[in-house]
């Protein structure tokens, strides 16, 4: 094991390899991924649960809102998963490598449940209020930091490796759909009311969890050799920081503080600036939605595309630089066209960086290695703070000029000072 680590020739052959085979399948071929029943029910189980994402970031920032007409307390609330994943990521990704990954998965589906009744609960009785959403957060944040590394790691498990890129872009077209489909049923049920939408999104989530119950295939946890856990992680963050190409994809993550910004704005831009109220707020957010999808639709047609790092940088650019228009209009018209045109370049961000980190990590570092990167990548969630401060003391226009200032500043250095970005294609 050792030996293949310190052997980058074996490693990037292995690499050319694998992204040869993925490159040789034809279309139908990567479509007949879909013929595998536990992939189907991947697929469906995450459409609902990303259709729950939605619908609970609208359903809560527009709560959060309306208890405090503060897009910084908005910031706070979407903030407070983000601190539980950033705080647990680490150990989620290892015990993703050392246990069970459809058990994880099956336990933190259960409790991300009952965290939408309890708010549903709340609400419905007219008891909450806003500080009770901490607490609700911390927790389902917790879970998800154990879901998010077992869950994208599952994947490979059910499909195998040389298929893991048409599965992973089919996941995300899926997914996508859902992030249409959820923010326009999030903004009509807002509209009916929000203890609807909070009802809803409970039996969702209930759902997933039910669905998951049927899948059959199970991981074999990688032997630990009696190593404790916290070993584990600091050998996942070494082979992570020291693998040239997951190095840059890490790099890469931390720029998604800036996008992180444009949530906590989303809600007041559409109810102050636009002035469209919830359905409004569901309509933007669904052409996001409708140009992810095109992304990742993108993706699955071309096959392996080459250089794949050149192709990231294009999209990562792209989906700031278009955003920065919303530091300029007023114009609904305008808004949807931006919308649509970041979610195209989110699409294609959103299937290519799991995809390249699970190509080149080790069998055995998968989970810590996708850890790693949520970790990093759910910095966005705390950036909503950053957000609603340059609101608060600049303006909205404001927050969105900095914001994607920022991630195009970021994106534009890691590209420069990353060699395996530029030159390796995976």
């Amino acid at each position: 094991m050792a030996k293949q680590a310190a052997d980058p020739a074996r490693s990037i052959a292995s690499e050319q390899t694998i992204a040869e085979s993925s490159e040789r399948l034809s279309l139908t071929q990567r479509l007949a991924v879909l013929s595998i029943v536990d992939f189907r029910y991947v697929i469906i189980v995450n459409v609902m649960m990303f259709s729950g994402f939605q619908i609970r970031n609208m359903s809560q920032a527009w709560l959060t809102l309306e208890l405090t007409d503060s897009t910084l307390w908005v910031g706070i609330i979407n903030a407070m998963p983000g601190f539980s994943i950033i705080g647990l990521s680490l150990l989620g990704g290892a015990m993703a490598d050392r246990s069970e990954r459809w058990k994880i998965q099956l336990r933190t589906r259960f409790v991300i449940g009952v965290m939408a009744f309890l708010t549903a609960f709340l609400v419905t009785s007219g008891t909450i209020e806003v500080w009770h959403l901490i607490p609700i957060g911390l927790v389902s944040g917790s879970m998800f930091a154990f879901q998010n590394p077992a869950g994208q790691t599952y994947v490979m498990d059910v499909v195998g490796r040389d298929r893991l890129l048409p599965a992973m872009s089919l996941n995300s077209i899926l997914s996508n759909l859902a992030s249409i489909v959820g923010p326009a049923m999030g903004g009509a049920l807002l509209a009916i009311g929000i203890d609807v939408a909070f009802f809803a999104l409970a039996g969702i989530y209930t759902a997933g969890f039910v669905i998951t119950i049927f899948m059959k295939t199970r991981s074999t946890p990688n032997p630990h050799d009696g190593k404790g856990v916290t070993r584990e992680i600091i050998e996942g963050v070494k082979y992570s920081v020291s693998h040239p190409l997951i190095r840059a994809l890490l790099f890469f993550a931390f720029g998604s503080i800036f996008a992180g910004m444009y949530m906590a704005l989303y809600p007041q831009y559409a109810r102050d600036v636009l002035e469209v109220g919830e359905v409004g707020f569901g309509v933007i957010l669904a052409m996001q939605g409708i140009g992810a999808l095109l992304g990742s639709t993108l993706l699955i047609i071309l096959g392996d595309i080459k250089y794949k790092g050149t192709v990231l940088i294009f999209a990562v650019v792209g989906m700031h630089a278009v955003t920065s228009m919303l530091g300029f209009t007023e114009s609904f018209l305008v808004t949807m066209v931006v919308m649509l045109l970041s979610g195209t370049a989110f699409g294609t961000w959103f299937v290519l960086v799991p995809t390249m980190l699970q190509t080149v990590a080790k069998a055995e570092m998968r989970g810590r290695v996708m850890s790693v990167f949520f970790m990093i990548m759910l910095i966005f969630q705390p950036g909503g703070i950053l957000g609603g401060l340059i609101e608060k003391f600049w303006g909205i226009h404001e927050a969105f000029l900095v914001g994607a200032s920022g991630g195009v500043a970021v994106s534009i250095l890691v590209y420069v000072f990353s060699p395996a970005l530029r030159t390796r294609d995976v």
